[in-house]
């Protein structure tokens, strides 16, 4: 008897929750909301794109892949460096202040595959060492060792 009322109700509360009308119709939708859209004056964005050009032109910039071998703080960025030098004097390194990260980069190479090949050997020393992508100015590219 139990088991005659279980099935009976379970089909009757099925029933009624398909019993929804799901037809949409989009002309009859009360939320329609209309929008306009403001266009920004494109003569002064055009302006600044031009600026930002000449800019980058006149900072003569080159586009290298890098590998950065520590971030975080200060004493470990020192300690990261110069165990870095002393272990390849003949590779360029530097440390910077990104907030809230002191990293510390090394080399600048022209290709990905190039960069990818120097940190085969100091990803041995260096196990979270990673290639990243940055523009700098040609005289930090021909900085000397």
């Amino acid at each position: 008897m139990k088991f005659k009322t279980i099935l009976v109700s379970a089909f009757l509360i099925s029933g009624y929750s398909c019993a929804q009308n799901w037809d949409y119709n989009e002309e009859d939708d009360s939320t329609k909301i209309e929008a306009t859209i403001n266009y920004i004056n494109t003569l002064k964005v055009d302006d600044l794109l031009d600026k930002k050009r000449r800019i980058e032109r006149e900072t003569k910039k080159v586009k290298v892949f890098r590998i950065q071998i520590y971030s975080g703080s200060r004493a470990g960025s020192n300690e990261a460096f110069s165990k870095f030098k002393s272990k390849f004097p003949e590779l360029q390194c530097e440390t910077s202040y990104e907030q809230p990260y002191f990293k510390t980069k090394v080399a600048a190479y022209r290709t990905k595959l190039d960069a990818h090949r120097a940190l085969i050997g100091i990803k041995k020393l260096f196990r979270t060492a990673f290639i990243f992508e940055e523009k700098i100015t040609v005289d930090k590219l021909l900085f000397t060792k």
